[in-house]
């Protein structure tokens, strides 16, 4: 055994492809001196494997032939003479993971890379996978073992939550990993999620945050020090007052007008707006982009969080209706805000 006995009367030991648990009925074998674990029914087809393996020929090598393992073929039609290269390959990066059932009170989330699961498509999925629990698609969960002994879940959220909404599923299959640390952690959540599934703007946002992306941070600290804060849900009904996420737009006003026009516009939105939902906050900052990058003659910053504040949320509702796009939109909202400017000297024409 690896470990002492757990109180549910499991206990781990070390196979060939890691650490494996092994619970009460599960049969262990011995095979060449490593150690094996299965379920009575499955024994038959390990002991089937065994077999095979020690029927397989051996040719016998001579002095200075290489193992016929592969490395050698014959040189065909088409092939350099002489075999094939053999084709060489850097070492796997990172240690090989423990394979272990984990009770679902020990695992957790964290909030800062991971995805929010406080929207209707999320809790949809859940109360899916939890009516129709599916061991065979229960995939193992990636899990990072930190320092301090908590097990963070990497990927496997929603079964997770599944399980735990149930009640009756105490332990789920988890491959565990150590990772250098959380920063480490979100740059493999993001790669796993880019590859297998897009993540939505904000997701990959706040992932690429939590692993101290530089662009990402930049974005951060403009926003709060506008006084506003980046939103965790792309469902503008569940924002609250302040908060932000036209991520996107964001990064691309800083790469064409650079850092003191994009606070400029935060911060004028902050003041107009506060305490109220930002549900066109994307077409306002757009607006307020265009209007800094390239203001009108006589222009008076003062002038326009007075403005913006005759522009409430209902009004932008009915100036951007019907309109597709975010730039047009925010074309529409700035020429509203240079029409509601009280002084003669702010004209359309400027715009």
């Amino acid at each position: 055994m690896s470990d002492d006995p757990a109180s549910n009367g499991t206990f781990l030991i070390t196979t060939p492809v890691g650490a494996a648990r092994v619970h009460p009925g599960d049969v262990v074998i011995e095979h060449q001196g490593q150690l094996w674990s299965r379920a009575p029914e499955e024994v038959p087809q390990l002991m089937n494997g065994f077999g095979a393996e020690a029927a397989l020929p051996i040719a016998a090598i001579g002095p200075g032939k290489d193992a016929q393992f592969g490395t050698k073929s014959k040189a065909g039609k088409g092939r350099r003479r002489g075999g094939e290269r053999k084709i060489g390959f850097r070492p796997p990066i990172g240690k090989m993971p423990s394979i272990e059932w984990v009770h679902t009170t020990e695992l957790t989330v964290d909030q800062s890379y991971q995805r929010s699961i406080d929207n209707e498509g999320s809790r949809r999925l859940i109360a899916s996978i939890a009516a129709n629990f599916d061991w065979r698609l229960c995939a193992p969960l990636v899990v990072s073992r930190r320092l301090d002994g908590s097990k963070v879940i990497i990927d496997g959220q929603h079964r997770w939550a599944a399980a735990v909404r149930r009640g009756d599923l105490l332990q789920l299959p988890c491959c565990l990993f150590t990772y250098d640390s959380p920063e480490d952690e979100a740059r493999m959540f993001i790669v796993a999620n880019r590859a297998r599934k897009p993540m939505n703007r904000l997701d990959d946002f706040h992932a690429a945050l939590a692993a101290a992306d530089e662009d990402a941070l930049e974005i951060q600290r403009l926003v709060t020090e506008a006084g506003l804060k980046m939103a965790r849900n792309t469902s503008s009904a569940a924002w609250r007052a302040g908060e932000v996420a036209f991520t996107s737009s964001i990064a691309a006003a800083l790469r064409r007008h650079g850092v003191a026009i994009v606070s400029a516009a935060l911060t004028s939105l902050a003041e107009a707006y506060e305490g109220h939902s930002l549900t066109y906050g994307a077409s306002i900052f757009g607006a307020l982009i265009k209007l800094f990058a390239n203001p009108p003659e006589g222009f008076d910053p003062d002038d326009l969080v007075p403005t913006l504040r005759r522009l409430d949320m209902a009004s932008l509702g009915e100036i951007v209706k019907g309109l597709s796009g975010g730039d047009s939109r925010a074309v529409a909202v700035h020429a509203a805000i240079l029409g509601s400017l009280s002084q003669p000297k702010y004209t359309e024409s400027a715009a």
